[in-house]
């Protein structure tokens, strides 16, 4: 087992606060570079985080012949360059979802990923390892809810262009409007971006799936950036299995969170039972974040307060991949897997601008 594991960090906007405190909780782990184009982002990161090597220039992380592990927090239409580049300079890779912005950068990606299996690489997302969820899919797989028949999934979305939010992470959200160019960002703000993290936990929990319909409407928010909700998805696995995802999006509510303008809740049915996750992102409902009803009555899971701080999800996940190169197995989401939550995405879209169902 190696003792310490030095780590590089590409991209030093939001998100990268809460990776960096996730790596720094790992006694095994130093993060020794960060590197990023926008400069005050750059030195506020790593002044904070008392990161020794700052770059302008990513290449320096990956030709750091020290550095064991690259974190790649870019905007999407970099990632597969970004992530193809670490493998070849044999650095384990993690890469923020979505994957990339086409079927053509997945697939190099996929290819990549299998022409060196020494080296460890996955697509992100921190939804899989939220401690409420994780607890769920023990549930699940004692059996406690029998065999899953559907899955039902909200989500709630404030102003998007709110920094009120994304402020308390610690940085100026700069860049941000490239999310809204599907040119960059390879799909719409919600189904490919939010959703990838609902779609998922879809796939996480059941799989393939067989059909898609969706409709979804298109808002302008105050700034003039088109926003594709709000909508409904559905989705069929086969074997009488079947899922929705239902977006709604008001400026009129208040979205308590510590992070960004939005939150999620979710149901799980099963042949003996159900089980409901109420609170993801944010805490909109003042409930207990899980509840399972089998047995003919119901009860309630308690969690520590990390565990239900959106963060800790980050915490684990982070720690996961850091497992996986140590211990030889393969972390979520893989490649493959981040491909088949990719055309779960396009799919959603294909269908609202169709007016059709899709067959995968």
């Amino acid at each position: 087992m190696k003792q310490k594991y030095n780590v590089g960090i590409i991209g030093a906007g939001n998100i990268s606060q809460l990776h960096i405190s996730a790596y720094k909780k790992i006694p095994n782990v130093i993060v020794r570079s960060i590197a990023d184009t926008n400069k005050n982002n750059l030195i506020t990161t790593s002044k904070k985080w008392e990161i020794e090597n700052i770059y302008d220039d990513y290449k320096k992380i990956l030709d750091d012949p020290k550095i064991d592990i690259v974190e790649i927090l870019t905007p999407h239409y970099l990632h597969s360059e970004m992530f193809i580049e670490a493998i070849d300079q044999k650095k384990h890779v993690s890469v923020q979802k979505p994957m990339a912005i086409s079927n053509e950068e997945c697939m190099s990606m996929i290819n990549k990923s299998k022409s060196n299996k020494e080296i460890k690489s996955r697509i992100f997302d921190n939804f899989l390892y939220y401690p409420p969820y994780l607890k769920a899919k023990e549930l699940i797989s004692k059996g406690e809810i029998g065999d899953i028949k559907s899955i039902r999934l909200k989500s709630i979305i404030g102003d998007p262009n709110d920094k009120s939010n994304s402020l308390k992470l610690g940085l100026k959200d700069a860049g941000k409007n490239w999310r809204f160019d599907e040119t960059l960002s390879g799909g719409g703000k919600v189904l490919f971006d939010y959703g990838y993290h609902i779609f998922s936990i879809a796939y996480d929990l059941l799989g393939d799936i067989k059909k898609i319909s969706s409709f979804v409407d298109e808002t302008v928010s105050k700034t003039g950036s088109k926003i594709d909700c709000p909508g409904i998805v559905m989705w069929d696995y086969g074997d009488g299995k079947h899922g929705s995802w239902d977006i709604v999006r008001s400026n009129e509510i208040d979205i308590k969170s510590d992070f960004f303008n939005e939150d999620e809740w979710y149901e799980i049915t099963g042949t003996k039972g159900f089980i409901w996750v109420n609170r993801c992102s944010g805490n909109v409902l003042d409930t207990p974040a899980l509840i399972i009803f089998n047995n003919g009555k119901s009860s309630k899971k308690k969690f520590s307060s990390n565990d239900l701080n959106w963060s800790s999800s980050f915490d684990y996940g982070i720690r996961n991949f850091v497992d996986s190169i140590e211990n030889n197995f393969d972390s979520k989401l893989s490649p493959k897997e981040g491909k088949k939550v990719f055309d779960f995405c396009k799919s959603a879209k294909e269908s609202s601008e169709r007016g059709l169902s899709i067959v995968l």
